[in-house]
């Protein structure tokens, strides 16, 4: 079986942490014990979450949120159904029942409609999250260019020198920037509650600064 790369792997990633972030929200939601949360809950963790982000923003960002939001919605929702579901359950029940069509999938999405609420939510705040990635993209960008730099000193300075290598500290560096992304990507999406993103970008920085000069100045003495 051959391993997926390129885009595809990004499709596929992208794919498994919305499906996990759906059913953590699902879980959050309806879980029993000790008590169900509700909708409403869930509806009120994103709007004091986007009020925050609004708060850290500019117009133009939360433009790029709202487009985003659409764009993911495209996939999710429309393309699956789910909006038809979504349009049906938020209209009254017919008075006379004929047995059409129309009929039977207004009676299931009024039987699932607290799930189909808690989804919409789970899908504008997974994809906001998203886009206060993509936002955070270029100074991730400048901080890997920074701890590159420094890196490639202290490699340079060995090169020219009897300075130690260690094909240890690359590799563990190499897996902990490959980690790093990927811790980001699940501590930040999949979580239902209110999360600040200062909570989560700034060590994440510090976590991609290091790996980054790591790896480049253990990469190997000659290139």
């Amino acid at each position: 079986m051959e391993n997926v790369t390129g885009t595809l792997w990004y499709v596929k990633w992208f794919t498994i942490v919305f499906l996990l972030a759906l059913l953590v929200d699902m879980v959050y939601v309806f879980w029993p014990w000790p008590a169900v949360r509700g909708v409403a809950v869930f509806q009120h963790n994103l709007v004091v979450e986007s009020q925050r982000i609004a708060e850290l923003s500019n117009p133009q960002g939360l433009a790029f949120i709202k487009t985003v939001q659409a764009w993911v919605y495209q996939p999710t929702f429309v393309w699956s159904g789910l909006h038809d579901f979504l349009v049906l359950g938020s209209q009254p029940t017919a008075t006379v029942i004929t047995g059409s069509g129309r009929d039977f999938g207004q009676g299931l999405a009024h039987g699932f409609w607290q799930q189909l609420q808690t989804a919409y939510i789970g899908e504008l705040l997974f994809a906001q999250r998203l886009a206060v990635l993509a936002l955070s993209a270029p100074l991730f960008g400048v901080v890997m260019l920074a701890a590159a730099t420094d890196g490639l000193l202290g490699w340079y300075k060995r090169r020219t020198s009897v300075g130690r290598e260690s094909g240890l500290i690359y590799h563990i560096a190499k897996h902990g920037f490959n980690n790093t992304l990927r811790g980001v990507w699940v501590l930040y999406l999949l979580p239902p509650i209110v999360i600040d993103p200062h909570w989560v970008i700034p060590p994440a920085l510090l976590l991609v600064a290091l790996a980054t000069r790591l790896a480049v100045g253990y990469f190997k003495k000659y290139l």
